[in-house]
């Protein structure tokens, strides 16, 4: 399976959520990073973040995806598209840099997303309005 193969099954994986899906592409001991959240998150914390995070949207989507294939995994460049349950439509700026080890496994993700119009969303996961 190539780096782009995975990608693709990553992004897909990320619209349903299909929960199943991620856990079968993540490593047990993968790391995250976000820009604009908790910086540093184990799999399983990355999940519940993910949880909390749906609970707030209403429709997702994720628009003009290029994936591009790097030394050791891929970089996605999208554009996530969703409603929040108040409403709000958001269009959110994002980069994926995913590592891969050799297995296929995803390792790590560093995620870069643009905070101004992610807001709303952030404020109602913190408890905000």
């Amino acid at each position: 399976m190539t780096a782009v193969d995975v990608a693709t099954r990553f992004v897909e994986a990320l619209t349903g959520p299909d929960v199943d899906a991620l856990e079968e592409m993540i490593a047990p001991d993968a790391r995250f990073w976000i820009n604009i959240g908790p910086a540093d998150l184990s799999r399983d914390e990355r999940f519940a973040v993910l949880e909390v995070e749906r609970a707030h949207l209403r429709t997702l989507a994720f628009d003009d995806v290029r994936v591009r294939s790097t030394a050791d995994g891929f970089v996605i460049q999208l554009t996530t598209s969703a409603t929040t349950t108040d409403g709000i439509d958001l269009r959110i700026p994002v980069c994926l840099v995913v590592e891969v080890d050799g297995g296929g496994s995803i390792v790590r993700v560093d995620e870069y997303a643009d905070s101004a119009p992610a807001g709303p969303l952030l404020r109602a996961v913190m408890g905000g309005s």
